[in-house]
């Protein structure tokens, strides 16, 4: 089992990246959203992986953050949901997005992921709902330590909505925009997040 990778980023695509470890490429499936927040090609990348091995697969998933990983194991503990499953989830919803989505048995917000249909929402409510801390995602407590309040967040992509662009580039660009950040205006949000789209 490999938990973690750290080398030179050689190579990043939309859904995966080559990290070279001391001559050796590793090729790792990343989920669409985590695209945004690499670092630049030759720097020094680590991420924490999960080894999903079957008789003819070797594959390797990777996450900058040990939350994404958290969920995308529970995830694959799903009856029915498959690492791909589990990473078209969190490429369209965050860690706490989607545990928000089970508290309140959002079946709509859970259907925005690639290939999930109603039934399946439902059996991820079902199947999660124990596992998951609802009280501390209830209470708004956020895993990510983010900053910026959901009504600027919310304002923010409206704004690039309104520009043109669809919802999953709006979330993922003003996610990126917010990172560690704090007293940033919704007119700043926004500048940030058109600049990571350009």
């Amino acid at each position: 089992m490999i938990a973690h990778l750290q080398g030179e980023l050689t190579k990043k695509e939309e859904s995966y990246i080559i990290i070279d470890i001391q001559g050796v490429g590793y090729k790792v499936n990343i989920p669409f959203s985590l695209h945004n927040r690499l670092p630049e090609i030759g720097e020094e990348i680590q991420i924490h992986t999960h080894t999903y091995v079957r008789e003819d697969r070797f594959v390797l998933y990777g996450f900058l953050k040990m939350n994404d990983l958290d969920l995308f194991t529970k995830l694959l503990g799903v009856s029915r949901i498959g690492p791909k499953g589990a990473i078209n989830i969190l490429s369209t919803l965050s860690v706490n997005e989607f545990k928000l989505a089970i508290a309140k048995e959002d079946i709509k917000t859970l259907k925005e992921a690639k290939g999930i249909g109603k039934k399946t929402a439902q059996r991820l409510i079902l199947e999660l709902k124990g596992k998951i801390d609802l009280e501390k995602v209830l209470k708004g407590e956020n895993d990510d330590n983010d900053l910026i309040s959901n009504s600027e967040r919310e304002e923010a992509i409206e704004g690039l909505l309104g520009l043109g662009y669809n919802m999953r580039e709006a979330q993922e660009a003003v996610k990126v925009a917010c990172q560690g950040k704090e007293d940033i205006s919704v007119e700043e949000i926004i500048k940030s997040a058109l600049q990571s789209l350009a």
